[in-house]
């Protein structure tokens, strides 16, 4: 037969009132019991695969980026996971206050030891078990990427707590919710909504410089290109302060609910307000001028920012974060100049990293033409003014097949036309068949990096720095010539290649000349109004 009590059971033992160290000791104790068994909840297994499962499968399957960039790694793992270990630690700390009233024994709980407030406070240190586990998880893949011989750039430590501290708030919100309403529900909706609102600044335009997305937990927004470390203005150490004294906030809100009223409870108060007010009221200056300044020269100037290092015949010339590449691009432009003839290869190159870190266009923006062209002129005058006149230009991402092509195919356009930095529009003939082989036999990087972008586009391949929207283009119908070389042995095609070197760089060579030259069959011509007019 079974008992239900309606009423608080009063004690009738003469044990002593317990001391405030041994409800310590029990809150302690009753916080490791629970962090165990949130650990080992569903929800955490799931947060744990779910990050860990792709990493994992990237580096099995050979996708994995040999080439990340560290200042743009460490906050690109916040967002995933705080929501999946932020999410797990607030429906499991959810769960756990509610478990009495879930299992209909909440007048049971009144003769323990501990009362409401300091059961309260075991579940909020709970909640850094969540952090920890999400701590040392980001810790491994970060650390992963930056013994890596590509790596670049630099970690930066606010960054790595901030997501741990997040995942520590998102706990400490399940438990509020739990004492301000009696429904799992609520927490549920919570995660939904928190995922919502770290998204929103990507959803809502806002400006590069504005600061209101840093009142949020985690924010993504920022340039985006990668962009070297000094150029960067995200404000991390004072978001990780005014983080913390939200989080402290919370936990008092909690506690306050559950009957807490003490001095420290109303000491921790203040002070969380305090760090809450200072962290936000720092983290929404505005970007401090000597940035701002160092952006429009990194994006006009970048020569002023860059250090140089000669190969050879050829000057590579990048921002200090990114001289690891060097030995990478030099891979993909001595496979380009091997099958060109000597006398071309000979000749001085120079390669030098851009990035547009200063007046980029809005969402669904374009660039016309002529400004194009503009920034192509102001390129070569600053290439020359640095003496480095015949250069290639490369971006701050690297790795993924796509941009080896991409930088293959501008090595190969520069090699033929020596025309400089800023190369622009469509190469047709002859010459954009000899751009798509080049890039194509460079390396097998290049290879799968034009097969990718080939299933990705329509009408033709681009080859040249995406985020400047500037590069030269090689129509469907000469890559189809293209890929059947590519099928051929490289040293038969260099062969040809070097024999008819003139020809196959003068403009006015057809297609068809080259299928004459190759044995192969080339496609119909199409319409100028439905290819486009070849200007490069």
């Amino acid at each position: 037969m079974t008992t239900t009590l309606r009423s608080r059971p009063v004690r009738t033992d003469d044990r002593p009132e317990p001391t405030t160290a041994d409800r310590w000791a029990a809150t302690v104790a009753l916080a490791r019991g629970e962090a165990k068994r949130g650990l080992r909840h569903p929800a955490t297994v799931a947060a744990v695969l779910l990050l860990v499962g792709p990493w994992l499968y990237g580096w099995l399957a050979g996708t994995a980026n040999r080439y990340p960039v560290l200042q743009d790694t460490d906050r690109s793992l916040q967002f995933v996971t705080v929501l999946l270990f932020g999410g797990a630690a607030l429906i499991v700390g959810n769960l756990a206050v509610l478990r009495p009233r879930r299992h209909r024994t909440t007048a049971l709980y009144d003769v323990l030891v501990l009362p409401v407030a300091w059961r309260t406070a075991a579940h909020l240190l709970t909640t850094l078990a969540f952090g920890l586990l999400a701590a040392v998880l980001v810790a491994v893949l970060v650390t992963v990427a930056a013994v890596l011989p590509g790596a670049a750039g630099r970690l930066d430590p606010y960054e790595l707590l901030t997501t741990p501290v997040a995942v520590v708030l998102l706990g400490a919100v399940g438990v509020l919710l739990a004492r301000l309403v009696g429904s799992v529900l609520v927490a549920v909706l919570a995660v939904l909504g928190s995922g919502v609102l770290m998204m929103a600044p990507d959803l809502i335009p806002l400006s590069d410089d504005s600061r209101l997305a840093w009142f949020l937990p985690v924010t993504s927004q920022d340039a985006p290109v990668p962009l070297p470390v000094d150029l960067l203005a995200r404000p991390a150490g004072p978001h990780l302060v005014y983080l913390t004294g939200l989080v402290a906030l919370v936990a008092v809100a909690a506690l306050a609910r559950a009957g807490a009223r003490g001095r420290r409870t109303v000491t921790a108060g203040l002070l969380g307000f305090a760090l809450l007010v200072g962290g936000g009221v720092v983290q929404a200056r505005p970007v401090d001028d000597a940035v701002v300044a160092a952006r429009i020269t990194a994006t006009d100037n970048p020569a002023a920012q860059q250090t140089c290092r000669r190969i050879d015949r050829v000057s590579y010339c990048a921002f200090p974060d990114f001289a690891p590449w060097v030995d990478a691009w030099d891979e993909v432009l001595r496979g380009v100049l091997r099958r060109v003839p000597a006398a071309e290869a000979e000749q001085p190159l120079a390669v030098r990293q851009r990035v547009w870190a200063h007046g980029y266009p809005e969402a669904g923006g374009v660039t016309t033409q002529e400004e194009r062209q503009a920034r192509a002129d102001a390129w070569r005058r600053g290439d020359v003014a640095a003496g480095t006149p015949s250069t290639i230009s490369v971006g701050t991402r690297w790795g993924r097949g796509q941009e080896e092509a991409e930088f293959a195919g501008l090595v190969a356009y520069e090699v033929m036309s020596r025309r400089g930095a800023g190369a622009d529009g469509m190469v047709c003939g002859a010459r954009g068949v000899l751009v798509g082989w080049l890039a194509g036999q460079a390396t097998p990087e290049t290879a799968a990096g034009l097969r990718m972008a080939d299933e990705n586009s329509w009408g033709g391949i681009q080859f040249g720095e995406p985020s400047f929207h500037q590069g030269v283009s090689v129509t469907d119908r000469e890559m189809v010539v293209v890929w059947e070389l590519l099928r051929r042995p490289a040293d038969e095609v260099a062969v040809v290649v070097r024999r008819n070197w003139a020809e196959l760089t003068a403009p006015d060579t057809s297609t068809e000349r080259v299928g004459e030259l190759f044995g192969v069959t080339v496609p119909p011509q199409v319409p100028e109004d439905e290819r486009g007019v070849c200007t490069a």
